[in-house]
């Protein structure tokens, strides 16, 4: 058997874009798995806009420098899709779906799946006709994931956004547990390291 990960993550969020295909490249490296666990970012009814005004632009003669996501595509050797995606938007129903999924076999399909659909396709995975598709064709019941949707039967497997997130150690999706430590918003040198330490290898 494996070694399971735990890691915290949300869809909508670019930095786990990133952690998705960092995950991938540790299974193939290492042998593990991972355990995917929900963290909402903006659960209902958090609004989208939390009032902090933006900040001025830079002086004209300023030259540009790299936001830390930026520098993380680099280290990454990763770029986003150029395509139109609604943002904001809220994941509960992809994230129950993805629970869903996993209390059904196999969660990877849909979560390969919905990954590849708000970043590569820009598909709105905040409806929940897109989720229900999505999940159909990975070979999931439709009728039923509709219902426990309407139930919020995996809403207790979603941990929401700011208080009770943080009160479990997340501040950043994604993170990575990996041994004693938690890792956040790391390049894949520092989490193959922590990997190669926790195994031994």
């Amino acid at each position: 058997m494996s070694v399971v990960i735990p890691v915290a993550h949300d869809i909508v969020c670019p930095w786990c874009y990133v952690g998705h295909a960092q995950a991938r490249r540790l299974e193939q490296e290492f042998g593990v798995s991972f355990d995917w666990i929900g963290y909402e970012l903006y659960p209902e009814p958090m609004p989208f806009d939390d009032g902090t005004p933006p900040p001025p632009p830079p002086p004209a003669n300023k030259p540009k420098t790299p936001s830390r996501f930026q520098l993380m595509l680099a280290a990454e050797n990763m770029e986003l899709p150029k395509v139109s995606r609604p943002s904001p938007i809220r994941s509960h129903d992809a994230l129950a779906a993805l629970e869903f999924a996993k209390a059904h076999g196999d969660i990877n399909p849909l979560l390969d799946a919905v990954y590849h659909a708000r970043w590569a396709e820009g598909q709105d995975i905040g409806q929940r006709q897109v989720v229900l598709n999505l999940a159909e064709a990975c070979g999931l019941d439709r009728a039923a994931l509709n219902e426990a949707l309407e139930d919020r039967r995996y809403a207790s497997l979603i941990i929401p956004f700011d208080d009770e997130a943080h009160e479990k150690g997340v501040w950043n999706v994604p993170t990575f547990w990996i041994g004693e430590e938690r890792y956040a918003e790391q390049p894949y040198r520092v989490l193959a390291k922590a990997m190669r330490e926790h195994l031994g290898a």
